[in-house]
């Protein structure tokens, strides 16, 4: 199943397919086992019927060595089955691949962990399955505890620990052991905001000292500031494959097209570093509205509190139709404003002047990010609605400025 080796790539993947073999419990009933011994099928051993899931097919890439290379995709997709081919841990059914180089893993919560054990076993145990000898353990023990903040239960029989304790401990050996290639599936999405945002910061600079990086995740802002190439995985299948920024925009588009379908619902998210304490929709002059006219002024008036020190923290607001449709969204890194350090209590105003918006129903969303635009301190979801009410007839999202003219052509002779 191996590739020869390459100067220039860590991971080679060639029509790569894994194939799972299911069975169909059938029809366990008195009658149902009658008729499968007349009819020869082995009712009487209750055997099911064979059908074959491809969790995979067909799918081909390169990662470069010290690239950071993400896989997106819808939940069933594909994405923890291919990670787990690349671990080693998932034998293909087909096609051929190449990892090089020292590969560390943290693919599922607490894989590799013995619940018997204590944390400081179980880091041992760990590190000696990825081939690293009992002195060097040692010797990188106290920056893995320290990573994962687990002093004080180092020592405790892991099936005690939280889901968020045991993902924090599987990160810090992961990232530790100095892996040439290091597999992460879905990490970002477990344990508290602090966590999930020391992770990244960790990726960030195993990226810059060389490591390969393959990332897996439903946080596309991440993905979007870690990953220079990306793999959309459709059905096990490969969608779209190329630079990161293209990827995730066509995933994004998708996202946006099957949420007006299904009506999503809007909600709220981030690390509590910044406190979203109220959001005001207002005219020009101050008056806190929900229903504007089009070409009037519209201002998001946001108090908010930076709970500590933050460097020049992205602040955005984004306008959806109430069907899901995502109108716009600007920021204030697009816009190179605002930079600086910000901690205490601030109001943000965003203005809208002469609001292009047609008709209709729509929602504000507000969202502070970190520097690089990567993870949300705080994030609110469509959680501000207001109407639109305008005297033209024109249908659409936005009245775009035009101008129309007629002129009379010379007969052609």
């Amino acid at each position: 199943m191996m590739n020869a080796p390459t100067d220039s790539h860590a991971i080679v993947v060639e029509k790569l397919g894994k194939r799972f073999l299911l069975r169909k419990e059938q029809d366990r009933t008195l009658k149902g086992t009658l008729l499968g011994v007349l009819r020869g099928s082995g009712g009487l051993r209750g055997r099911g019927a064979r059908n074959d899931l491809w969790a995979l097919k067909d799918v081909n890439f390169e990662v470069r060595h010290g690239e950071t290379f993400g896989v997106i995709g819808a939940n069933g997709a594909g994405k923890s089955t291919l990670l787990g081919v690349l671990a080693g841990t998932i034998r293909p059914t087909e096609g051929r691949l190449h990892v090089e180089g020292r590969v560390s893993s943290l693919l599922e919560l607490g894989a590799g962990f013995h619940p018997d054990l204590t944390g400081r076993e179980n880091v041992y145990l760990n590190a000696s399955i990825l081939g690293l000898p009992r002195a060097t353990i040692a010797a990188k023990f106290d920056a893995i505890v320290r990573f994962a903040g687990l002093a004080e239960f180092i020592d405790s029989p892991v099936k005690h620990y939280s889901s968020g304790m045991y993902v924090r401990l599987g990160f810090a050996v992961a990232v530790e052991v100095d892996p040439d290639v290091l597999l992460v599936d879905e990490v970002l999405a477990v344990g508290d905001g602090y966590f999930q945002r020391k992770c990244i910061d960790c990726l960030r600079d195993m990226r810059s000292r060389g490591a390969t990086l393959v990332v897996a995740s439903h946080d596309l802002h991440a993905m979007r500031g870690l990953c220079e190439r990306a793999l959309w995985l459709r059905g096990g299948r490969t969608e779209a494959l190329g630079p990161a920024d293209q990827v995730l925009g066509s995933y994004e588009e998708h996202l946006r097209r099957r949420a007006s379908r299904e009506s999503a619902l809007p909600g709220r998210h981030g690390t509590g570093e910044v406190v979203v304490e109220s959001v005001r929709l207002t005219d020009g002059i101050g008056t806190e509205r929900h229903e504007f006219r089009s070409g009037e002024t519209l201002r998001v008036e946001v108090r908010f509190e930076a709970r500590r020190a933050l460097e020049s923290p992205v602040m955005g607001i984004a306008v959806f139709r109430d069907d899901g449709v995502y109108c716009y969204g600007p920021n204030t890194r697009f816009d190179g404003v605002l930079a600086g350090t910000y901690e205490g209590r601030y109001r943000l105003t965003a203005e809208f002047p002469d609001l292009p918006l047609l008709a209709g129903s729509y929602q504000a969303s507000v969202a502070f990010y970190d520097k690089d635009h990567v993870y949300a301190y705080a994030w609110h979801h469509r959680l501000y609605p207001f109407r639109v009410v305008s005297d033209r007839p024109d249908h659409g999202v936005v009245l775009l400025r035009h101008r129309f003219s007629v002129e009379k052509l010379a007969d052609e002779t």
